[in-house]
């Protein structure tokens, strides 16, 4: 198993903000790959909601594949002919501790692989700016494949190919946020920069991948 911390990420726009635009991010330009989003249930009370969603998500699919691929086994390598992976979404929206969390995982091709992710969003704990004008997201994935001594080969496989949806990810919720909310002008020099800095970092998070071997259960 592999274990990926992103580092903390701000969206120059309010916690209120953010989490309009993350119930309302699809369609976008960005995530083509959307097929469908189904809400399966929806629990309402004075401070929280809580969300289940069915999300179909066209799958990997590729007419060539890159070179390391096309070493691996038969068996990883079917991954590159699923047509859909649907997956499971869950997420609580807490009004009195500003959190918003966000639970990722696929329910299908299990015996393939394994994938979940969870998302905080809250408001900026940076002081040096205006907290109540940043969202801070923080972000961690697993990956776990059940293929003996060459799983971390693959796990890392995996992780690499995440890195484009993760980008994607960032630029359609900016997508959102400035469709609903316009772009926001920041006086601070230093806050104009955190769209580019946000996007930019999400295109090479891969490379700070923290892997951790999962110890052998007794």
């Amino acid at each position: 198993m592999k274990l990926w911390d992103s580092p903390r990420t701000s969206f120059p726009y309010s916690f209120d903000e953010v989490v309009s635009a993350f119930w309302d991010r699809y369609p976008n330009s960005h995530a083509k790959h959307i097929l469908s989003e189904d809400v399966l249930e929806r629990q309402i009370t004075d401070n929280t909601i809580v969300t289940k969603k069915l999300i179909i998500k066209q799958g990997m699919q590729v007419h060539k594949r890159s070179s390391i691929l096309k070493r691996v086994p038969r068996w990883i390598s079917r991954m590159t002919d699923i047509r859909v992976v649907p997956v499971i979404e869950e997420s609580v929206y807490d009004r009195v501790s500003k959190k918003l969390v966000t639970y990722t995982r696929n329910v299908s091709h299990l015996s393939l692989f394994e994938l979940h992710e969870r998302c905080v969003y809250k408001p900026s704990e940076d002081q040096q700016t205006h907290p109540a004008l940043l969202t801070d997201v923080l972000r961690s994935v697993t990956v776990s494949i059940d293929c003996g001594r060459m799983s971390s080969v693959y796990e890392q496989v995996l992780l690499m190919g995440f890195k484009k949806s993760i980008n994607n990810t960032t630029k359609g919720m900016f997508e959102k946020l400035e469709e609903k909310f316009g772009v926001k002008h920041l006086a601070n020099e230093k806050m104009k920069l955190i769209k580019e800095k946000l996007i930019k970092s999400s295109s090479n998070l891969v490379t700070h991948v923290k892997c951790e071997e999962e110890h052998e259960k007794h």
